[in-house]
């Protein structure tokens, strides 16, 4: 569809001009050729307003398409901002493995598996705090079984030491018993035999009967063998001891 041009209009008006002036303000003989052209023109605006209705539409079509357009923008950057939001809380948020108590870098690399120790998780600094998780998780587990092992022990340790101890304390029960009756039987015995009658002695009493009792000093003996005694010989003589 051919839209018409101020070119194409522009001829019309100047012969308009011309005739008007050829024939004069009060003369209608001009009205005659004129009439052609002013349908021409008639067509012309015909075609200018449909060709204006026609861009309206399209107009509009790309005003709506624009408006669209921008609408899905405000969304994205919408979208937009609510992620960068939700990223930077996921950075700053504190989560439960920064404060469990890792093994060192050194440990774990001593002590790991080799499938934890992977090339991979060297470069990986992401890949590298899962391999350390799953190692600790791994050791603790461990570490709580052996710890299970030992409470059952120790518990089985503790039920044999109560039956020990029930025992001995039922073989303790016949001494018992013997003590309580030999007790009784010192009582009885008390209280039939009455006690021995308390003497009372001075300090010189005491003293004297002491010196009494003591032993006397064995007398030294007066037939020691001599030279005069017949039956005194030289083996029967003590000797020096020499000196070495």
């Amino acid at each position: 569809m051919s839209y018409p041009s101020l070119e194409s209009v522009e001829p019309i008006l100047d012969t308009l001009r011309d005739l008007s002036i050829a024939s004069g303000p009060s003369s209608s003989a001009g009205n005659a050729p004129s009439a052609p052209l002013f349908a021409r023109l008639k067509a012309v605006n015909r075609s200018s307003n449909a060709a204006t209705a026609s861009r309206r539409e399209i107009t509009a079509e790309a005003r709506t398409k624009i408006n669209e357009t921008n609408l899905g923008l405000q969304n994205l950057m919408y979208e937009r901002r609510y992620l960068e939001k939700e990223i930077e809380k996921c950075r700053s948020f504190a989560f439960i493995y920064q404060d469990v108590p890792l093994h060192s870098l050194e440990e774990f690399n001593a002590l790991a598996p080799g499938s934890l120790r992977g090339p991979d998780a060297a470069d990986d600094e992401h890949q590298l705090m899962l391999n350390r998780l799953a190692f600790e998780l791994s050791e603790r587990e461990r570490l709580e079984a052996k710890r299970r092992s030992l409470a059952e022990e120790r518990d089985s340790i503790l039920t044999e030491t109560k039956n020990f101890q029930a025992e001995v304390d039922k073989l303790s029960d016949p001494f018992e018993a013997i003590e309580k009756l030999t007790r009784e039987v010192q009582q009885k015995i008390h209280a039939l035999v009455p006690p021995p009658p308390t003497v009372v002695t001075s300090q010189e009493e005491s003293e004297a009967e002491a010196e009494a009792t003591q032993p006397e000093d064995d007398p030294i003996p007066t037939d020691l063998p001599n030279s005069d005694n017949p039956s005194f010989s030289e083996a029967d003589t003590p000797r020096p001891i020499e000196s070495s």
